[in-house]
């Protein structure tokens, strides 16, 4: 396990009790922290006048940018990939052993996120056509012509494999993820429901 780093606010601490007079086998003593913690940060704030941690400091990061980009591309080819996927990936392709929390890091830095694709009927160009022509037919129609219309519509539940989720991973200001979706068709399996709403009623 890694040493846990000294705060901001502990190093200055240093400095103070150092120009206090005080040695810094006392000051390592006060602050419960290593006589090496202590020297190095007041070494450090003698060279440079400062206790802030600079540029590049900590131990580098094991992935390289190309591979993190490399991790990244794949994706956007393929957002249903998981995160064991891209382990595999990296390490047949990138010759890397890195665990899924790293993988996951590397994806929200890019502003890559998980989401559930949403369920939804598995219709064609030309039915979408279909769809709009009946919408812009009827713009003029008042709520008379409204009331004469028995509206219905039918539901499949499915009682068998229902767990089938499909996750993907897209950006979050992408405009286009919530066309991403599961195609949907009915088959056995479930339980089919089908009712009517009227101007003045509803069905059973």
């Amino acid at each position: 396990m890694g040493r846990k780093a000294v705060s901001i606010d502990t190093k200055k601490g240093i400095i103070l009790l150092r120009d206090t007079g005080m040695s810094q086998h006392e000051i390592s003593r006060k602050l419960n922290i290593s006589r090496h913690c202590v020297r190095q940060t007041i070494r450090k704030f003698n060279k440079l006048h400062t206790t802030s941690t600079t540029p590049g400091a900590g131990r580098r990061s094991k992935v390289t940018r190309r591979q993190k980009r490399a991790i990244k591309l794949q994706q956007l080819r393929d957002d249903t990939l998981s995160l064991n996927d891209l382990v595999r990936y990296a390490q047949t392709s990138l010759n890397l052993n890195i665990s899924r929390q790293t993988v996951s890091r590397i994806l929200h830095k890019f502003g890559l996120f998980s989401y559930v694709a949403p369920r939804k009927p598995q219709i064609t160009h030309q039915q979408r056509r279909y769809r709009l022509f009946w919408c812009y037919k009827h713009l003029t129609w008042t709520e008379t012509d409204w009331s004469n219309v028995i509206f219905s519509d039918e539901a499949n539940f499915e009682i068998l494999n229902r767990n089938n989720r499909i996750y993907i991973r897209r950006f979050r200001n992408d405009l286009k993820r919530h066309e991403r979706f599961q195609p949907r068709v009915h088959r056995g399996g479930g339980l089919g429901i089908w009712s009517y709403i009227t101007y003045n009623d509803l069905g059973p």
